[in-house]
Order: C-alpha cells, then structure tokens, then sequence
C-alpha cells in the first residue's frame, strides 16, 4: 500500500511508507520533546515501522489518531499520530510510556480508581481526561525567558500527557518571575537551526 488513506488492519504498513518516503510531519509538542531530549526522531520512525498499534482513537472532527508502541534500544516509546487531509501523516505526540498514566509500557494506569483520579477537565487536543498532578520540572517561558519551575501544581491528560496550568498558577508564576526569586540557576544549550538546503 503506497498511497491513500490508511485501511483498517494496515495501518503500522502505511505509517511505515510514509516514514521511508519521508511523508510526514512533527507537531510543536512532538518538537518541544525533540529540544529537551525526551524523545529522538530515530525513536520515532522506528517505532513507525516496527512498532504496534496500541490504541485508537476515534474524533467526531478530527481524523482518526493511533496510539503506536515500539522500543529502540529496549526503550519504550508511544507515538500517536494521524492521516491528515493531503493522507500524510502527521505525528501528534511522542513520549516515553511512564507513571501516574502508565503501569507499563502497554497498560494503562487505574489511577486507583475514580475516587483518587477525579476528573478536573478534558485535553483540548485529545478529548482526554484531565486529572491534578504535581510536575517535578516544568518549563516555563514569560517574555522570552525560559525557567524551570520545580513542583508545579499542573493537570495531566491521562491519554495524550499534556500539562496544563491554571489562570492562578499562572499569574503566581509571572509574579515570582518579575520578582526574580529564583532558586538556582541551570545552564541552557542554544540550537541555531540553519539548513543548508531550502526545506520544502
């Protein structure tokens, strides 16, 4: 199958020809986890074409996603990702299968149950469910400048991993900011990304 929309039973076939034929693209969150090493694009293709399909994913707008599991170098890796409408694919987010969402690479956490994973929302891009958690290290950017902000209070999409912080959150976060009471200090390394050939 070389061409066309993905057909039922063929997908990781399809996801496999796009990724050899370079047909395909990375969102901003897959990005955001390229630059701080969470994930690698070898990662990813690899898990494209020798990976399985874990879940699916049904939208009443949106296309159809797949949840794909693959390993390189005996890591677990999800990526899922979509047919956008031109059929190329479109890899929406890649991340390493981890607590409090996973209890291994394969299934899901229970989260001991509704009473201690209560729903506070649902993810804008996934339609999944919004559950409160504490975030060891979260980046932050205000005005152009990058901070790593320890113990964030945060909500986690239990199918997708986004993290969102509230209005207050926010705000408190801004004054600490303009304030400068910062902690510590951490080195940043700086990527000037210039191809040498026109990318199209």
């Amino acid at each position: 199958m070389e061409s066309g929309e993905i057909r039922p039973n063929h997908e990781m076939e399809w996801f496999g020809n796009r990724v050899r034929e370079s047909r395909y693209s990375l969102s901003e969150h897959v990005v955001r986890y390229l630059v701080e090493g969470k994930v690698s694009v070898q990662g990813i293709e690899n898990v494209l074409m020798t990976g399985r399909v874990l879940e699916e994913h049904r939208n009443p707008v949106r296309s159809t996603s797949f949840l794909v599991y693959g390993t390189l170098g005996g890591q677990p890796l999800h990526v899922k990702c979509a047919e956008d409408v031109d059929h190329q694919l479109v890899v929406l987010f890649a991340y390493v299968p981890a607590p409090p969402v996973w209890d291994s690479p394969t299934r899901r956490n229970s989260l001991g149950g509704s009473e201690m994973a209560e729903s506070v929302g649902t993810c804008f891009f996934c339609g999944g469910k919004l559950i409160e958690i504490t975030v060891g290290n979260y980046l932050y950017r205000y005005e152009g400048q990058m901070c790593a902000v320890k113990r964030l209070p945060a909500a986690l999409c239990e199918q997708c991993g986004e993290k969102y912080i509230s209005a207050e959150v926010g705000r408190k976060l801004n004054a600490l900011i303009d304030e400068k009471k910062f902690s510590g200090t951490e080195e940043a390394n700086v990527i000037e990304f210039m191809p040498e050939v026109e990318l199209s």
